[in-house]
């Protein structure tokens, strides 16, 4: 199928390379009229180049081609997501059906989503009305379902998931009707950034990692955020999507959040103005000898704590993970990066984490308890007493204020902090420089915001102090939020929510507390953050040193104040090519590696047990043992599951769905 599509490509690239687009919009004038002397030279209007003739002519569409819902329907009908399944991702893959994931309010495994079904494609087109004159394209000769269509499907270059979803496309549209062409263009990712945010793509595929574990930082971007923006989204459906959006964020009860969410999902399918595509499932390896893992797919890779390791084992008293890339900091907030965030996950800690495995249920860490007001925007955080950091300096509320603060006052839009922003400065607020100059210009300019009003720098440190207020007596932290804030505990759970010591920040050269100077270590980089390569968190293991390229080694903390990590030493080594990694394993000196897509038949013969995911309880069932393993085969059919045990290394843990997807975006006005 990938060759047929593939073909079906190049033939129509190669055929439709041949028709001449128009340059100009505007007819010359007979060449015996000359025009007058004052008249004003004819106007030569662009085209956009991914439109054909940019008119409804059969070599090209209008402007205002996927302004029409039947067509967006019809492109949604056309699409197949088990060749895309099968082809890309090995049978590793599920539909997605909304765009909230598993285990968020808003997810809902029967909500309405489309299937595909050639001939409802075919019934959809024939119930547009492209050329605008009132009649349906099955009824208008100049319409079009007889005129057909041309247009191209863009991708950046490298994305070969990008590139076969549209030629998917590309196929099925033909087999609905041969006068429809698409061609698959693939541009080098900088054009295709700028084409994209110029508005120019008229059909492409978008894809989000989240930032958050919660509903909102899915349905945002693709309506009213990134991706809606660059959709040119009328302003009376963005206006809905924004409503409803404004109603679930201000909910804290899930269950409220869900039936406002499930609204939205009916929304999102009747209007069509994307198409979510598929989740990708697990697939993680790790030797037999190790338990207690916590396979929670929010965490940045492993959080090692849990972990014990049997004493027959190669190296007992050492974790080691092969991982393919380095950190880049380990200032919590700056760390925007799962390799970071891994090793800030295990040093630092948060005020609440999640519980175990669960992406929707939280635990204190930091905090014992906490509050939240009737109205959802004011939050009280009892500190848990005798908590020790790394160098020894004792926990306090002040710790966990200063921490919040520093974090909006350092800002930065290479940071996560915009997240943190604005739930405390209000919606759109993202950077703490919108206090200061509401242009959004001093973004990321440290010297500027320098240059600025002493009295607004030192008003908007004010008003971040004023949200975010320690009683050490108490032993409280008091949030107030700009406005209620439904995915507050999510928000802060990640690593940017981790905290810091005050006094050692201070002495190291940080931020010194004072609203006169915060603006001197406003948008840091990696590179000049003094925090980037050294660590002091309360986590149950401590940094022992990193070598950059090389490998981090954490040390489990003695005076860790709650149960002590289970294995005294823990190591992620960095080792980009899969062949070293494979024969560590191999051999037994590794306990966890990173698996590409395409390696994974190599892994496999090694698995000895497996964990299937099930998704009516949104969890892993317990291990069972596997048979044979049939490595032509795709997905869970590839493992014969059986009573009988066996003595291969491996366990592996199988189809949970993971954090990324992609959406078939429509662009309501191609310019």
């Amino acid at each position: 199928m990938r060759k047929l599509y593939l073909l079906i490509a190049l033939i129509l690239v190669a055929s439709l390379g041949l028709a001449a687009c128009g340059t100009t919009a505007t007819q010359a004038p007979a060449a015996t009229e000359a025009p007058a002397a004052t008249e004003a030279p004819v106007e030569q209007v662009a085209l956009n180049p991914y439109l054909g003739s940019n008119k409804l002519d059969g070599n090209g569409v209008p402007p205002t081609f996927f302004d029409d819902i039947h067509i967006r329907r019809a492109f949604a009908y056309a699409f197949d997501w088990d060749t895309l399944i099968d082809e890309v991702y090995q049978g590793e893959a599920v539909q997605s059906k909304v765009l909230s994931l598993p285990g968020m309010p808003g997810y809902d495994m029967d909500a309405p989503h489309y299937s595909m079904d050639l001939e409802k494609s075919a019934e959809e087109f024939k119930l547009a009305d492209v050329d605008k004159d009132g009649i349906p394209a099955g009824e208008d000769p100049d319409d079009v379902w007889e005129v057909g269509f041309r247009l191209q499907m863009l991708y950046n270059t490298g994305n070969t998931t990008r590139q076969i979803i549209a030629e998917v496309m590309q196929a099925n549209l033909s087999q609905v009707n041969p006068k429809f062409s698409i061609e698959v263009l693939g541009l080098p990712w900088p054009a295709y950034l700028a084409a994209m945010r110029a508005h120019k793509i008229p059909i492409m595929t978008g894809g989000w990692l989240e930032d958050i574990h919660d509903a909102h930082n899915w349905y945002q971007p693709y309506t009213t955020g990134t991706y809606g923006a660059r959709q040119n989204m009328p302003a009376d459906l963005k206006a809905q999507f924004k409503a409803l959006l404004d109603e679930g964020v201000g909910l804290v009860d899930p269950a409220e959040r869900h039936a406002v969410y499930q609204k939205f999902n009916q929304l999102y399918y009747d209007q069509a103005p994307g198409v979510p595509v598929v989740l990708v499932t697990s697939h993680a390896y790790e030797q037999k000898w190790v338990s207690g893992r916590i396979m929670n797919p929010i965490f940045s890779g492993l959080y090692f704590k849990t972990i014990a390791k049997a004493a027959d084992a190669t190296k007992p008293d050492t974790l080691t993970y092969a991982t393919i890339g380095d950190a880049d900091t380990l200032d919590p907030a700056l760390s925007y990066d799962t390799a970071s965030g891994e090793v800030v996950q295990n040093v630092y800690e948060t005020l609440v984490f999640y519980d175990g495995a669960a992406t929707d249920k939280f635990v204190g860490q930091l905090a014992t308890d906490w509050t939240v007001s009737e109205d959802g925007t004011v939050w009280t955080f009892h500190i848990r007493p005798g908590v020790k950091f790394h160098e020894g300096g004792d926990l306090t509320p002040s710790d966990v204020a200063y921490t919040f603060q520093r974090g909006l006052l350092q800002g930065g839009y290479s940071s996560p902090q915009w997240m943190l922003a604005e739930p405390f400065l209000g919606v759109g607020i993202d950077d703490i420089t919108l206090l200061v100059d509401d242009s959004g210009a001093l973004g990321d300019d440290r010297e500027g915001l320098i240059a600025a009003d002493p009295a607004k720098l030192v008003a908007a440190c004010e008003t971040v102090k004023s949200k975010i207020v320690a009683d050490d007596a108490a032993g409280t932290v008091t949030f107030t939020l700009a406005q209620p804030w439904g995915p507050f505990l999510p928000t802060i759970a990640n690593g940017w929510g981790s905290i810091m010591d005050k006094e050692w920040v201070i002495e190291k050269g940080g931020w010194d507390g004072s609203c006169e100077t915060w603006q001197n270590t406003y948008g840091m980089t990696s590179a000049e953050d003094i925090f980037s390569t050294i660590a002091n968190g309360t986590g149950a293991y401590a940094l022992d040193h990193w070598t950059q390229g090389t490998e981090i080694v954490l040390k489990a903390f003695d005076g860790y104040w709650g149960e002590h990590a289970k294995v005294p030493n823990a190591v992620i080594a960095i080792i980009p090519e899969f062949g070293t990694r494979f024969a560590m394993l191999q051999a037994g000196d590794i306990d966890f590696m990173d698996v590409p897509v395409e390696q994974r038949p190599q892994v496999d013969p090694m698995v000895s047990e497996a964990a299937i995911y099930d998704a009516e309880t949104n969890a892993y069932k317990d291990p069972v043992p596997v048979c044979k393993i049939d490595t032509a085969k795709l997905g869970l059919e590839r493992f014969e599951l059986c009573e009988e045990t066996n003595n291969r290394p491996l366990r592996l843990y199988f189809g949970r769905p993971g954090l990324q997807q992609d959406v078939i975006l429509f662009n309501f006005l191609i310019e």
